[in-house]
């Protein structure tokens, strides 16, 4: 029974022992805890570049469309139109609007600042009682976002006919920068009654203002962005019922770039933070190798399902490729080894984006010591 026992242990010493094979790792995209802290990180971010803004460029709402009634004015009355500061900034804002999106909305105005401060103040009560947020038929959102076009056109009417100064006192822009200054001489009650009912529609609403009342918006909504700063999702890659980034979008838009209402993003980029499938992105490119990895399996996948088929029965060149294009359809999951993304809520590019920001603001505050053109040259260009 020894010898016996000793040559079974021997042949069990002498089997190699089969190891069980352990499966690659796969990288998906975040996970729910993940996209939590990214998110904080975010919010935190732009709540401390939304208070250096409004700590080093209060104004910069009011200059810039200080250079929209300026231009109104100069028409209605048949003058020339002289580069000053307020035009300058305008030509500015617009420019940075058209390369990097809304990110003034998002970031730098004081107004949208104000309102961000103050809903999630209120937010932090409403969390802790019983009263409830306050919810719009999507039809009514609609219809109210009309009302800053009618504003803005309102506002450079009454600028072009020259009328606009005996209401000017009555503005809760003016109000708010009388606060800002700490002096509120020779502003009406109507203004700050304006601003009062405003500031109410800012705790009961996220973007209140900016999503319905801000003239300056409108102007914003109705330029054109580059692709590269437009958020943006591919919906056949979405999850089925969904509806997060349209949830989480404090101006309750879908980031598509076809639509009309992409021109209400502000940039905020919480969209992005809170899709679970690293779907809506700025910039989305699968990278070569996977791309062309992926493409020879798909096409091996085809040209197996098609020697399987009846010979007997003829298959069309159209069924073909659209075999092919179906096969080789981008995947759903995207993960940071097989695509660069840019979600521009990216921390390096959003400091850049302010940084530039903040530099083009003291650029053209510099500007009202430098000569204008007609003192230079002796005349001037700029004549409507």
């Amino acid at each position: 029974m020894s010898n016996d026992a000793s040559n079974v242990s021997a042949e069990v010493k002498s089997t190699p022992i089969k190891e069980k094979p352990v499966a690659a790792e796969v990288k998906s995209v975040p996970t729910a805890k993940d996209r939590k802290l990214t998110a904080a990180v975010h919010r935190w971010v732009r709540y401390a570049i939304q208070l250096l803004f409004f700590i080093l460029a209060p104004a910069l709402f009011s200059s810039a469309f200080g250079g929209i009634k300026y231009l109104c004015t100069q028409i209605g009355l048949r003058n020339a139109i002289e580069p000053i500061s307020f035009v300058v900034q305008l030509i500015a804002v617009l420019v940075f609007t058209i390369l990097f999106g809304r990110f003034f909305c998002g970031y730098a105005c004081a107004f949208g600042t104000l309102g961000d401060y103050l809903y999630n103040a209120f937010d932090f009560v409403r969390r802790r009682t019983p009263l409830p947020r306050l919810q719009l038929p999507v039809a009514l959102v609609r219809v109210l976002a009309l009302l800053k076009y009618v504003i803005l056109a309102g506002i450079c009417v009454a600028c072009f006919l020259g009328v606009w100064a005996s209401y000017s006192s009555d503005s809760p822009w003016v109000a708010f920068a009388a606060i800002l200054a700490g002096s509120l001489d020779g502003v009406g009650s109507v203004a700050i009654g304006l601003l009062v009912a405003i500031a109410v529609g800012m705790i009961l609403r996220e973007r209140f203002f900016c999503q319905f009342l801000c003239p300056l918006g409108a102007v914003f909504s109705l330029m054109p962005v580059l692709g590269f700063s437009q958020f943006k999702r591919t919906r056949a890659h979405c999850a089925k019922n969904c509806n997060r980034c349209h949830e989480a979008c404090p101006v309750s838009i879908w980031p598509d770039t076809d639509t009309i209402e992409q021109g209400e993003c502000i940039s905020c980029g919480r969209c992005a933070d809170v899709c679970p499938m690293s779907n809506v992105n700025m910039v989305a490119i699968e990278k070569r190798a996977a791309k062309n990895a992926r493409l020879t399996e798909e096409k091996a996948r085809v040209s197996e399902k098609e020697s399987g088929t009846n010979e007997s029965t003829p298959v069309s060149d159209d069924v073909k490729a659209g075999k092919e294009a179906t096969a080789v359809a981008r995947p759903l999951r995207k993960t940071r080894e097989t695509w660069s993304m840019l979600r521009g809520s990216e921390l390096g590019y959003v400091i850049i984006k302010a940084a530039l920001l903040l530099v083009v603001c003291w650029l053209v505050d510099a500007l009202r010591y430098v000569p204008s053109f007609a003192e230079l040259f002796g005349f001037n260009p700029f004549i409507f």
